[in-house]
């Protein structure tokens, strides 16, 4: 009787070297090939599928590539032990949250304080008496209903649809809310993530804790490039797509209706499930979203920590129609719901028209700021959007992102540069991200503005070749 685990082609796709992968990866996955195991040779394999060497060995290559395997020289290749991941830097920007008076933080893309922490203190101390029993039980799974039926009148617009309370999923924050949905959707021991080749850190640091490998794509004006699109999922075998089609973090790029369609195509064909970051929407967005467009393989995530307050850790995970139980049961098992105060305040705030009034006042001092900077940086052409609370721009010959950095913190200026948002083996643009938000007082964002403008209109000496 033959006991030796073999691979196979089951899966099929065209590509075999990935039919090979995924054969060991689910092998992994179910406990059929445990870490230590030794794969069969490379020529036997080859010889009993049919295939060459070559197929065979770039399937182990990738796989070890990705730490799922381990080559040991004369011996073979073996299942990898699990290892704890390498720790991260922190995903929370403590270097320019405006606490220090003397930096001027156009780094932070975090809510404006028109004073909404006085008014949620006050709000906080109206709250009715709790019904008998509360605080003595752990969070139910319809204790949240009221709030998910006032979020769901606040994040429904046209472009993504019809939003039910039970199409919505609450979480500790939208980074939470990420992570779940990467736990309930992967599969297998190190699947596959894509995104933009410039994007939003937490993207990266939430693959990481599901041991997941992303792969960053290029883009341009309109959004992801569905030639390349297409071909890393043909390549890799990837699972899903983290994106953010309204408002692209940090270039404010708008996803346009014609490449979604593409990309919902592209998805369509190769399986691909979909996660659209929407935390920073600016506008009540016209074009339809990926969760209107393929409802059966998209996920929106969104917040309210970029109109109202990022303290209260509230974030969703909007749902199409009858698909909120695959990650309402992941949130469930990782903390079994929001906090009684999180939600008492939360729904207080929406009902009582805290909320929307804090949204309006923040939205009028993004769109003052904005107008500034547009108006000051004009010679330099930033990319904005209204309603986003950050600008991208590419930087004039003489500046790198690196260079200009130090120079404006020596002026007293935090600012991010594009290499930050690059993926670990990715380019990043001579550009830098501007963040409207990072300050309390208008007179403050000014003078940081001036002094940059002042440090673009001077650029450091280039020696011509």
């Amino acid at each position: 009787m033959d006991t030796i685990w073999w691979p196979s082609l089951d899966k099929g796709g065209p590509v075999k070297h990935q039919a090979l992968k995924r054969s060991i990866q689910e092998a992994i996955g179910s406990g059929t090939i445990a870490p230590g195991h030794r794969l069969p040779p490379v020529r036997e394999v080859a010889w009993r599928l049919g295939v060459t060497p070559g197929t065979v060995a770039r399937a182990y290559k990738d796989l070890v590539e990705q730490e799922v395997l381990r080559a040991v020289v004369g011996r073979g290749t073996f299942v990898a032990e699990p290892d704890m991941p390498a720790p991260l830097p922190a995903l929370i920007d403590s270097s320019g949250t405006g606490q220090d008076a003397r930096m001027l933080n156009l780094r932070t893309a975090q809510v404006v304080d028109v004073g909404q922490g006085q008014m949620l203190h006050n709000l906080l101390k109206t709250l009715p008496d709790p019904p008998p029993g509360a605080y003595v039980s752990y969070p139910g799974a319809d204790r949240d209903a009221g709030l998910r039926a006032r979020l769901a009148d606040w994040f429904a617009v046209p472009a993504h649809g019809p939003v039910d309370p039970d199409d919505m999923v609450l979480t500790s924050g939208a980074q939470h809310g990420m992570v779940v949905l990467l736990q309930a959707l992967l599969h297998g021991p190190r699947p596959v993530v894509l995104t933009e080749e410039l994007a939003y850190p937490g993207f990266r640091h939430a693959a990481a804790l599901v041991r997941a490998e992303i792969r960053g794509l290029p883009f341009d004006d309109e959004g992801l490039l569905p030639e390349t699109l297409d071909r890393a999922c043909r390549e890799t075998g990837a699972q899903l797509l983290c994106t953010s089609a309204e408002a692209h973090n940090p270039t404010t790029i708008r996803t346009s209706p014609e490449r979604r369609a593409q990309i919902v195509s592209i998805a369509r064909q190769y399986n691909l499930q979909i996660i659209d970051d929407d935390c920073f929407r600016s506008d009540a967005g016209e074009d339809a979203s990926y969760r209107r467009l393929a409802p059966e393989r998209s996920w929106v995530v969104t917040t309210l920590s970029k109109t109202l307050s990022p303290d209260l850790r509230l974030g969703a995970i909007l749902a199409a129609p009858g698909r909120a139980a695959l990650p309402r049961v992941a949130a469930q098992q990782q903390f079994f719901g929001l906090s009684r105060p999180t939600v008492s305040l939360a729904e207080a705030a929406l009902s009582s028209g805290l909320a929307a009034q804090v949204r309006d006042a923040v939205l009028e001092v993004q769109g003052r700021r904005l107008a500034y900077l547009r108006d000051r940086l004009a010679p330099w052409q930033p990319r904005s959007r209204e309603g986003v609370p950050f600008a991208w721009l590419d930087l004039p010959r003489g500046w790198r992102p690196s260079s200009l950095s130090r120079a404006a913190e020596a002026e007293g200026i935090r600012i991010k540069p594009a290499d930050e948002f690059a993926l670990i083996d990715g380019r990043a643009p001579s550009a830098v991200r501007l963040a409207l938000t990072g300050l309390r007082e208008d007179a403050a964002f000014e003078t940081a503005i001036d002094r940059l403008a002042a440090l673009l209109a001077e650029p450091p000496h280039v020696m011509e070749a």
